[in-house]
C-alpha cells in the first residue's frame, strides 16, 4: 500500500480555490515570505518568531488562519494537498526452467502479469484473443490485486525485454527503465589504510549513532512519515518533475518490511543451517546531543506527523548487493541535509572500511548531496545492472512521471502529482 500527494505548480485561475492550510504549508508559506518580510532577521528567526506568536493569545482558538490557494478538484474527494494511498506492486524475480527457454513463456507470463495487477479501467477493452482466457476476476478479487497503480522491477537482462511485455502482443508498452543514476566510491586497498575500528563516538559536533537491524526497521517506521511529508512538498525531492505542469512523482514506503527485506536477505547459513548476519551495523544516524539513544531520540519526537516532521533525524541505512563478486554496500535510505550529508559519508566509509567493502554505491541522491559528493572524490555514472524499471497503469504520459528515493529499499508507495 502507499499514499499519494498532489501539489500544484502552475495553474488556471479557475481551477484554484482557498484552504486552510496544513502546518507544512504553513512553515513553506513562511520560508516564501522570509525573502520579502524577514527584515533583518535570519530564516531561523523568522520562523521562530512566527511559532511563539502562534501560541499567543491573538492566534487562539482558530482565530489567526493562513490560507493557500490549491487547486480546488483534480480527483474525486481530493484536494491538491492530500495524501492518498494507492496500492503497487514489485516484482521480485522471473524465472523460466531451462528446458522450457526460447519459447516465449516468460514474455508471456509478464505480459498476463498486467492484465493480474492492473484495475480493468487501465487495460485494453478486450482480452487478446489470441491468449485464450483471460485470468480469472473471482480469482483476482479472491487474491486482493487488480489493483495496481503501478508495478515495478529491477532488470538484470537489459531494457527491451520488459518493454516488450505489453498489454497485448502488439503494444511496445510494458515496464519502461528510468533512474538508472548511480553515485559511488571504490576503495584503493593500497591508497587508503584500514581505519582503526570505532563504536559509536560522541564528537564536539555530532552525536553519531551506529544502527543495529531492529534499530532500522525501527527508524523506517518514522521515516514513512518523513518521506509522506516531503512528497507533500515536491521540491524537497529535488525532483525535476516536480518542476513541471502536470507531472507525477512517486516513490516506495520503507516501512512494514518493504526496506527490512533488504537487510534480512543478507542472512548467511554454516554447514549447520544456523543462521547468521554478515553484519552487525546498518546504519549511521545523527542524534540531539540531549541524548544517548535511538530509542530516547523518537521518544522525544512526540506523537503526530506534525511533531514527527519538525525534528527528522538525519540518517543513512545499507545492505550488500549479494549479486557481485566484490563486496559491495549499497545505500537502501539517505535522510540528510547539505550539513549532515558529509558526517554520514564519512561514518559509512569508516564502517565499510573496518567490513573490508571494496565499493558503495548511491541508487539515488538529492541534486545537492549529489554535488556535495562529488567534490569530495564521489563519482557518478549511469548503472549498467538492476536497472529500476516502471509499469503505471494510471492516464499520465511517461513523460510525465518520476521516481523519487529510488533506492534499494524497495521490494507500498507514495506518488505526488503537480496539476496541469
Amino acid at each position: 500500500m502507499a499514499e499519494a500527494t498532489y501539489s500544484s505548480l502552475s495553474w488556471s485561475l479557475a481551477d484554484l480555490s482557498l484552504f486552510p492550510a496544513t502546518y507544512e504549508q504553513i512553515i513553506e508559506s513562511r520560508k516564501r515570505t522570509a525573502v520579502q518580510w524577514s527584515g533583518n532577521m535570519t530564516l531561523e528567526q523568522y520562523l521562530q518568531r512566527d511559532a511563539i506568536l502562534d501560541k499567543q493569545e491573538h492566534a487562539a482558538d482558530g482565530r489567526f488562519v493562513t490560507w493557500t490557494a490549491l487547486v480546488a478538484r483534480r480527483h474525486a474527494g481530493a484536494t491538491a494537498s492530500e495524501v492518498q494511498e494507492v496500492t503497487a506492486y514489485g516484482v521480485a524475480s522471473v524465472f523460466t526452467p531451462t528446458r522450457n527457454r526460447k519459447k516465449g513463456y516468460a514474455r508471456h507470463m509478464m505480459r498476463l502479469l498486467h492484465w493480474v495487477l492492473a484495475p480493468r479501467s487501465a487495460l485494453p477493452p478486450t482480452f487478446p484473443k489470441e491468449w485464450g482466457m483471460p485470468p480469472d476476476e473471482t480469482m483476482l478479487q479472491s487474491a486482493g490485486v487488480a489493483n495496481a497503480q503501478f508495478s515495478v522491477l529491477y532488470s538484470d537482462i537489459g531494457s527491451e525485454f520488459y518493454r516488450s511485455s505489453g498489454l497485448d502482443a502488439s503494444l511496445h508498452n510494458g515496464w519502461y527503465v528510468t533512474g538508472l543514476t548511480e553515485t559511488s566510491w571504490t576503495f584503493d586497498a593500497e591508497a587508503i589504510p584500514c581505519s582503526p575500528s570505532r563504536s559509536d563516538a560522541t564528537t564536539a559536533n555530532h552525536n553519531v549513532k551506529h544502527l543495529t537491524q531492529d534499530e532500522v526497521n525501527e527508524l523506517y517506521n518514522y521515516d514513512a512519515d518523513w518521506i509522506r511529508d516531503d512528497l507533500s512538498r515536491p521540491s524537497a525531492t529535488g525532483s525535476k518533475a516536480s518542476q513541471a505542469p502536470g507531472a507525477t512523482c512517486f516513490t516506495f514506503l520503507p516501512h512494514k518490511g518493504v526496506g527490512g527485506f533488504n537487510i534480512s536477505r543478507t542472512v548467511q547459513f554454516g554447514h549447520d543451517l544456523q543462521p547468521s548476519m554478515p553484519l552487525s551495523r546498518w546504519g549511521v544516524v545523527l542524534l540531539p546531543q540531549s541524548v544517548s539513544t535511538l530509542a530516547d531520540a523518537l521518544a522525544d519526537l512526540g506523537p503526530g506527523l506534525e511533531a514527527k516532521t519538525r525534528k527528522a533525524l538525519p540518517f543513512i541505512s545499507w545492505t550488500f548487493d549479494t549479486g557481485r563478486k566484490e563486496k559491495t554496500l549499497v545505500v537502501t535510505r539517505l535522510r540528510a541535509d547539505e550539513e549532515d550529508f558529509p558526517v554520514l559519508l564519512e561514518e559509512m566509509k569508516v564502517v565499510a572500511r573496518e567490513e573490508n567493502v571494496k565499493k558503495i554505491a548511491f541508487w539515488y541522491m538529492h541534486p545537492s548531496l549529489r554535488r556535495i559528493a562529488e567534490t569530495k572524490g564521489w563519482k557518478t555514472a549511469d548503472r549498467e545492472d538492476h536497472l529500476s524499471s516502471v509499469k503505471w497503469y494510471g492516464d499520465e504520459g511517461e513523460e510525465e512521471l518520476e521516481w523519487v528515493y529510488n533506492e534499494k529499499y524497495v521490494k507500498s508507495v507514495l506518488h505526488t502529482k503537480t496539476p496541469r
